[in-house]
């Protein structure tokens, strides 16, 4: 999950700052305002309360949690305590100083958790136990002011629980109700339309009324039999070789509103060596020529030529893809690369029978809709624009087709990437060299998506090609976006698992491949620093780093 927060910059001047001001406002503050931002309904980290023991110079520091509904939290947020002087004696025991201290801090607050410091050596002492006995672990540190902000908000998570902080759904992925704030795309009061009437003029899932389906046995069950319907009467491959299909252009933002991502892929937030190797194997725009791509976009309608058909598509899929050339935009002919046509037809998704004891809306569960898929593809590859070209095809807008049989179906049109399936003989014989440049192109095409706030939910084979630059780099290629999403409302959750989702298409343990596993698993690499995801292939684990190594335990009584 992304949120895009503050930060205080270093530009402060701390040099005659007195300490308990530097720890207050320097070390600790910018903890208490983190958790601020990271707000939620159920728990709000407002102010740092602070107070001094000028006699020995000691101060304790407190972080105040403002609970709106009264959600107990797991513990009281940790005390960060700074005194003068040694810690601990000769024998390795807490000082009586500490000691007495922490006495008076657990009569103020009985059960606080704190963190004990001279600014130079730092203790964890937990509540006391039933013995009346402080438990405490000793942390070794050669950066002690960093740890001493880390140990806080780290204390502050374990307090508040990532799911307390962070604004979850209100509602579960599957809305039951369907409701549409347009209103029903037909009157739910209505008589039900005879079948043959159906059959003959709705072309789409979007025809329907779910939200009247989930509640009308006998509507949802009408639904069921035009499906059966079209799969026994249609062809799923709508267009073959030589067949000349119609374009308006930019039908899809013409026929509904654009999502808006609240985040962009900035090529700063990647590792250089990411973008070392995007630059190392950018191809051209193929329609670069003649100024086609912009011609294509800004114009009213095109036309084009079907060459092949490259996929079919699966039962449960809603996809169809072709080779193809543009034929003519806005009327003039024109001389165009092969290019990749995605056709988007729901009519097609394979949907169990409905059981009579269930209620329909749970019949209707897995149901997808064409308009949804190519919206959030379209959005993906436009979020993508910088590294479109590398590994990620060229992409060229997404258009409403009209077929030769008069059938009206949404479409993008992409780069032809003339690639080899991962399950393949021509995979399987690549040097070794090559499938190590494979392999960690996909990791760095994971790593984009992630850094662009894109996952993917539907990791699979098929999603990834392996291509040969003219400058004879072997690199991925990663297609088909439509299961994605990304944050479009930052108040809910959205989290992304793309390292382990390419882990796992590549592995074979979803499908077969042709990369060798001892490669796969020796130049993977690893998670990124703040992916949580743990995977395990062949018996290797695959885990972040731990990005505060600095951060040791010492010594535990």
């Amino acid at each position: 999950m992304q949120k895009t927060i503050t930060w205080p910059s270093s530009t402060v001047n701390t040099e005659r700052m007195e300490t308990a001001r530097y720890i207050r406002e320097i070390l600790l503050q910018p903890v208490a305002d983190l958790f601020y931002q990271l707000y939620s309904k159920k728990v709000q980290v407002t102010h740092l309360h602070w107070e001094g023991y000028n006699s020995d110079q000691t101060y304790a520091f407190t972080f105040e949690v403002e609970d709106f509904l009264q959600i107990k939290p797991i513990r009281p947020p940790p005390c960060v305590v700074f005194t003068l002087g040694d810690l601990f004696g000769d024998d390795g025991r807490p000082s009586p100083k500490v000691m007495a201290i922490l006495e008076r801090l657990y009569r103020i607050k009985p059960f606080q958790l704190a963190i004990t410091t001279n600014l130079q050596d730092i203790a964890v002492f937990s509540r006391p136990n039933k013995a009346n006995e402080r438990i405490y672990q000793r942390v070794s540190t050669s950066r002690p002011l960093p740890a001493i902000r880390i140990l806080a908000a780290a204390y502050m998570m374990y307090t508040l629980r990532l799911t307390f902080i962070r604004n979850m759904p209100d509602d579960s992925e599957f809305d039951e109700d369907h409701i549409l704030p347009e209103g029903p795309p037909v009157n739910p009061q209505g008589d039900i339309p005879n079948d043959h009437i159906i059959f003959d003029t709705y072309i789409r899932h979007s025809d329907f009324d779910f939200a009247t389906l989930v509640r009308d046995r006998e509507r949802a069950l009408q639904f069921f039999r035009w499906k059966d319907h079209v799969r026994k009467k249609q062809e799923k491959q709508v267009a073959n070789p030589g067949n000349l299909l119609h374009a308006r252009s930019n039908g899809l933002v013409q026929a509904m509103p654009q999502l808006k991502p609240c985040y962009t892929l900035n090529l700063s937030d990647l590792p250089s060596e990411t973008v070392a190797h995007l630059q190392s194997i950018q191809r051209p725009c193929p329609l670069s020529i003649a100024n086609l791509r912009e011609k294509s976009l800004q114009s009213s309608n095109f036309t084009l030529k079907i060459l092949s058909v490259v996929a079919k598509g699966s039962d449960r899929g809603i996809c169809t893809v072709y080779q193809c050339r543009l034929a003519s935009i806005d009327g003039i002919e024109v001389d165009s690369p092969i290019l990749c046509l995605k056709l988007f037809d729901d009519r097609f998704q394979f949907l169990e029978l409905p059981d009579e004891e269930e209620e329909p809306a749970r019949w209707l569960r897995g149901r997808v809709q064409a308009e949804w898929h190519i919206r959030q593809e379209d959005t993906a590859y436009k979020t993508l624009n910088m590294v479109q070209g590398s590994v990620f095809p060229w992409y060229y807008g997404a258009h409403l087709f009209t077929l030769p049989n008069g059938l009206t179906l949404y479409g993008m049109l992409l780069e032809y990437i003339p690639g080899l399936p991962l399950d393949s003989d021509g995979v399987r014989a690549l040097s070794t060299e090559r499938q190590i440049q494979f392999i960690q192109s996909c990791r760095h095409g994971a790593r984009i998506l992630d850094v662009a706030d894109i996952a993917q939910h539907d990791w699979h084979s098929d999603q990834i090609l392996v291509h040969t630059s003219p400058n004879e780099l072997t690199h991925a290629v990663l297609l088909d976006l439509a299961s994605t999403s990304q944050t479009i409302n930052p108040n809910k959750l959205h989290a992304c698992h793309n390292f382990n989702g390419c882990l796992m298409a590549l592995s074979g343990s979803l499908c077969p491949v042709g990369i060798k596993a001892d490669l796969l698993l020796e130049n993977y690499g690893t998670p990124d620093p703040w992916d949580s995801v743990i995977s395990i292939v062949k018996g290797k684990v695959f885990a972040a780093s731990d990005p505060f190594t600095f951060i040791q335990p010492l010594e535990q009584d």
